[in-house]
């Protein structure tokens, strides 16, 4: 009899131990591990195509061929990421991280009216590791860092001429906050061709 209960309480003992394990098991793995993004920063250090080629805009007869004419300022709507991350651990992603960014300066004549707008195109592909300090069901703080390259379109519209550049980029997330369950909130603060700051929204899913 005596024999009997201890071999009951030992299939108990290692059912119970195997259900645990499964269970743990099961709860590391069950988190979404794919994500995929979209953001918008600003340019505060984006060099664009057209300083690239022509230089600095605050000399305005900087064109030693165009004598008559002046350039005005560079704008940009901003900078428009997106990127696609997967986690191997539950505090490690990979993935990689795409930016697109314009710019646009008008060229004026003495008498101020516009002649022309001159346009450069900037996208910057770059593999991204990011690293999760925080990681909550509804709240992630991490950094993450990047190598990439950045590739420019140089659109002369007063001369009809285009130039192509090419230079490596870094991309550097100080820190990045997420925020909700599978459609999230994030803003993140560091350097490179997302911007000094950035926000957008991401997606997660896949287990």
């Amino acid at each position: 009899m005596k024999k009997k209960i201890f071999v009951c309480l030992a299939i108990s003992f290692l059912f119970s131990t195997m259900l645990m394990g499964q269970a743990e098991q099961t709860s590391r793995q069950n988190f979404p591990r794919q994500e995929v993004s979209l953001s918008y920063g600003d340019v505060l250090l984006a060099i664009s195509p057209i300083y690239d080629e022509r230089g600095t805009s605050f000399y305005p007869n900087h064109n030693w061929f165009a004598p008559n004419s002046y350039s005005g300022d560079e704008i940009s709507p901003g900078a428009f990421s997106l990127s696609y991350m997967y986690a191997l651990k539950k505090w490690l992603w990979l993935g990689v991280s795409t930016t697109y960014t314009s710019f646009y300066q008008n060229i004026y004549d003495f008498s101020h009216q516009k002649i022309a707008t001159d346009s450069g195109h900037k996208l910057a592909v770059i593999p991204m590791i990011r690293f999760m300090y925080v990681n909550k069901e509804k709240l992630n703080l991490y950094s993450a860092v990047g190598i990439g390259a950045s590739f420019g379109l140089y659109n002369n519209a007063e001369y009809e001429y285009h130039a192509f550049s090419f230079h490596p980029v870094i991309q550097f997330t100080g820190i990045g906050v997420s925020v909700g369950k599978q459609l999230r909130g994030f803003a993140e603060l560091g350097c490179g061709p997302r911007g000094i700051f950035n926000c957008g929204i991401q997606y997660r899913f896949g287990k």
